[in-house]
């Protein structure tokens, strides 16, 4: 028995055609049909598929240097043209390990906490702390222990702050999903071009009263329907079918009152006009490719304003622990003053000279009280973005700033500083991603407000016989073959909808173009404050560090000469009193201006999209992203 012989019945037996036992079902065409029917799938398929790559054929890819389309828009005329030019960005999704930290989070999910997902009434403070052995968590930091007060101490550097904020970070998190989820939506939209295969079964019976010789009373129609079709990316729809129809009635004078007739069918569907070509097809695909890099500039703006927050509350900290220790001394200092007052009431102190000191010391102490809160407050700020295992809210310690703070700058060329900032910056570059979706809106407003005229086309190969077998091979000698070509055309009158949903593109377009060059004004006025920010700061910090040298001078002398005075006069105490503040005063401006000048430099380089390319953080990336993640 050879294949040829072979066919394949509804019950899913394979039988000879020579078998007598052949059930009289409805068969399968014959290989070599088959076959024809496999190949034309195969070059439609490949015709009209759709990567749903990020850079893959007939959308846009993510490079440094791309083909824009925009489209200019005469307001007087009521028309609008597309123009081509070469535009250079920086690609959102350019950096390896940027690329890889995403990654890292999008797999590793949500943070491990004792009550992860918040259900155990016993624990509710669960939530809170992160879990000390989930994957991927940061190695500990050396943990100081005072043997006087039991008060536990952590020495942190700014890499390990920032390392541990990267590694942590909730709001980070959040939002490292979401290029995955638009990255779905390409796929899903990209998934309209794939190819679908369909089948039919049908069976009917009828029984009809008798009313004329020509139309028969009983019949039986059995019908076997199986195919694929596919939308090309020209707007095209096409499909290639395969019908087997078993037919009986009691009609008089039929030849073949039982008769098999199969049929071979492709046809398409070609729009010329509404609907037709790339432009049209492929929008929303394009549309949601942009959309996916959007979300990799959001991930990436977030990232770098949490990576500039933990920075800036490092320094802050550095800052408020400082301030804590310059109001200690002047209190120590003050409480000094008031000794030697109080052992000088049998000589020359009066009571109004000890109530004063006394005054200043405990306006220092409360001015103490509230440095030490400010500690707390950098302290928590600090946790809260690092929601680190070991540094987090529920334990009682101290985090010691080990970093010294940068006193260095180069020179700042407002120019540059600018044009990286218009290149950059994710905000202007999500703006400008919004023109170009604007764009796209703007080509399928215009095509869906022509006409719609299609090119219709079919081709099919059919046969008729008493019995399948026959009547297959009959369908493949091509005797009976059919062809049909056309055009339909349907012309809305009016319009108005789809008038309307142009002038509306087009106005969004404007909308879309006058955010940019909003948010461009807004970036650039912030690159312009910053750098003058940066440079009074710089410029402060000499300033204030003279100044903090003569008011120490001034104080040394004023300590110096107190022996050698005859008598405790007011006004010398409230010389001394206000050196010891004018000193503090300074103290405190100067490392102000320290940390001023670190914070703004951090600031900057977020105003221009640089914060991942600072030293600091570069560092760190790798870091997060070696540490093993889960597999889900």
């Amino acid at each position: 028995m050879s294949f040829d012989e072979l066919h394949f019945s509804f019950d899913g037996r394979c039988q000879s055609l020579n078998d007598p036992r052949r059930p009289a079902n409805i068969v399968a065409p014959k290989y070599r049909t088959l076959i024809v029917l496999l190949v034309f799938c195969t070059i439609f398929q490949l015709a009209g598929c759709v990567s749903d790559k990020f850079d893959g054929s007939y959308a846009y890819s993510d490079k440094s240097a791309y083909l824009a389309r925009t489209t200019v828009i005469n307001e007087e005329e009521g028309t609008s043209k597309s123009e081509t030019s070469m535009v250079t960005v920086k690609s959102a999704d350019e950096s390896s390990a940027l690329t890889s930290y995403r990654k890292t989070l999008t797999d590793q999910g949500p943070q491990d906490r004792v009550d992860t997902e918040g259900h155990n009434p016993l624990r509710p403070l669960g939530l809170l702390k992160p879990d000390p052995s989930q994957a991927g968590a940061m190695p500990d930091i050396e943990t100081v222990t005072d043997p006087n007060t039991g008060k536990k101490s952590v020495a942190l550097t700014i890499e390990q702050a920032i390392a541990r904020t990267l590694a942590n970070s909730s709001e980070i998190r959040v939002v490292s999903f979401e290029p995955s989820i638009a990255r779905q939506d390409i796929t899903k939209t990209a998934a309209e071009f794939d190819a679908a295969f369909f089948g039919r079964l049908n069976y009917e019976d009828e029984a009809n009263p008798p009313n004329s010789i020509f139309q028969p009373g009983e019949s039986d129609v059995r019908t076997f329907e199986y195919g694929i079709k596919q939308k090309g990316v020209t707007g095209s729809e096409w499909s290639l079918s395969y019908i087997l129809t078993r037919s009986w009635d009691d009609l008089i004078g039929r030849t073949l009152p039982t008769r098999y007739e199969p049929i071979l069918g492709f046809q398409i569907k070609q729009p010329l006009l509404r609907d037709a070509w790339e432009d049209v097809s492929l929008a929303d695909v394009n549309i949601a490719r942009l959309n996916y890099r959007i979300a990799l500039f959001g991930f990436r703006e977030k990232a770098e304003d949490i990576a500039a927050q933990v920075i800036s509350g490092y320094w802050r900290l550095l800052q408020a622990r400082r301030d804590f220790e310059i109001q200690h001394a002047l209190l120590d200092r003050t409480l000094d003053t008031l000794n030697k007052v109080e052992g000088r009431k049998e000589i020359d102190a009066t009571d109004v000279q000890t109530k004063q000191t006394e005054a200043s010391a405990k306006a220092r102490e409360a001015a103490l009280l509230q440095a030490k809160k400010e500690i707390i407050d950098a302290q928590d700020t600090l946790i809260r973005l690092m929601t680190d295992a070991q540094l987090n809210m529920l334990d009682d310690f101290e985090i010691i700033p080990a970093s010294a703070a940068s006193l260095e700058t180069e020179k700042l060329e407002p120019s540059k500083i600018l044009e990286i900032a218009m290149k950059n910056n994710p905000a202007i570059q999500r703006a400008r991603i919004e023109t170009e979706i604007a764009d796209i809106n703007i080509r399928v407003a215009e095509n869906q407000h022509m006409p719609r005229l299609d090119l219709v086309a079919s081709a099919r190969t059919q046969a008729l016989a008493r019995d399948r077998f026959d009547a297959q091979d009959r369908l493949q000698t091509g005797e009976f073959d059919s062809y049909a070509i056309g055009l339909s055309l349907e012309y809305p009158l009016g319009n108005r909808q789809r008038h309307a949903e142009l002038l509306k593109r087009r106005l969004e377009r404007r909308r879309a173009i006058s955010a940019l060059q909003n948010v461009a004004d807004q970036v650039a006025i912030l690159a312009k404050e910053g750098i003058r920010r940066i440079e009074t700061s710089y410029s402060e910090i000499q300033v204030q560090k003279d100044a903090a040298a003569a008011a120490g001078v001034h104080l040394q002398a004023l300590e110096d000469s107190e022996p050698i005075r005859e008598r405790l006069t007011p006004e010398f105490l409230f010389l001394k009193l206000q050196a010891q503040e004018a000193l503090a005063n300074a103290q405190r401006s100067e490392i102000r201006a320290i940390v001023d000048f670190n914070v703004s430099l951090v600031r900057l380089a977020q105003i221009s999209g640089s914060v991942l390319e600072l030293h600091q953080v570069s560092t760190s990336l790798p870091g997060v992203s070696g540490n093993n993640s889960k597999t889900e």
